[in-house]
């Protein structure tokens, strides 16, 4: 309910859950995110509740949340949206201090790339601020730990496939519809690298068709090099990496980067799947190291 004292002159369209007034007079408030003092005519209000104004600065990361979520490009490219406005949600300052923390408070962070270290502890980072409000919007960090396994995944498996598969002839497997994205790759290594959804596909397809497994240079060179493999059995078995993507992809990439509203209760889970005692981001950096004979 508005407070009386408020007289507003103009209503904005809403924005998802955000509502925008102008007063007549400015108005000091605490904005309810990040807890700085503002006074301002602008009100924008979260949920239709005065007590969460916003200043313009949350504002806007709120929005951009927002907008990319009700867009209707391919969940792909929302997810990378999201996967920047994590990036853009803290300083580079904070970021680098983040990667300390996680470096010193979690040693197999050490076997992580770069890459997958900046959006894990970015989202880290973000989901302890977000922790004093927890019905607030936590996709950008759940987008940040799906993103880290994506990165982690085209390293560890599509990068050595490429050289593996050196100088192959992958035409007939670039046209398959369930590889063809792997393939293309494989074959130019410049391109974009596949996305969660097209290296699920490629396992699931891996673990279920004999036939192609027979025929495609792609399947064999793969099946070849995963042989010398520590954790072979896991990076090929329907049930351990395929199955943990895919649970990573439908129940928290895919809503994240849709409508629906994410919580700290689904951060935390997105948190233990990737992150915790058996997370799967960690079955992936061993089941990948090469067996010494």
């Amino acid at each position: 309910m508005k407070p009386v004292s408020f007289e507003i002159e103009k209503v904005y369209p809403p924005r998802g859950p955000l509502q925008q007034y102008r007063l007549l007079q400015s108005a000091a408030f605490n904005c309810f995110r990040c807890g700085q003092s503002k006074k301002s005519k602008l009100a924008t209000v979260y949920r239709e509740d005065w007590s969460r104004r916003l200043c313009n600065g949350c504002y806007g990361r709120l929005l951009s949340i927002h907008e990319v979520k009700a867009g209707t490009a391919p969940e792909d490219e929302r997810a990378d949206a999201l996967a920047s406005v994590l990036l853009g949600l803290v300083s580079k300052d904070e970021i680098a201090q983040a990667e300390r923390l996680l470096r010193v408070s979690e040693r197999r962070a050490e076997l992580l790339s770069p890459e997958a270290i900046r959006f894990i502890s970015t989202s880290e980072h973000v989901s302890k601020h977000l922790a004093s409000q927890p019905e607030l919007e936590w996709s950008p960090a759940v987008i940040g730990l799906c993103k880290s396994v994506e990165l982690e995944a085209v390293r560890l498996l599509l990068r050595p496939l490429v050289s593996h598969l050196d100088g192959a002839d992958l035409t007939v497997d670039r046209a398959d519809k369930d590889y063809g994205r792997v393939a293309a790759f494989c074959a130019d290594p410049t391109r974009r690298p596949p996305e969660l959804g097209a290296i699920i596909h490629f396992l699931r397809t891996l673990a279920n068709s004999k036939q192609r497994r027979q025929q495609s240079v792609l399947l064999q060179g793969f099946l070849t090099m995963v042989s010398s493999w520590s954790g072979s059995h896991w990076v090929l078995d329907e049930n351990g990496l395929a199955a943990f993507l895919n649970v990573l992809t439908n129940d928290y990439r895919n809503p994240a980067a849709h409508t629906t509203e994410l919580g700290h209760a689904e951060y935390a889970r997105c948190r233990d799947l990737v992150l915790g005692a058996d997370g799967g981001l960690w079955k992936l950096l061993v089941s990948t190291v090469r067996h010494r004979s």
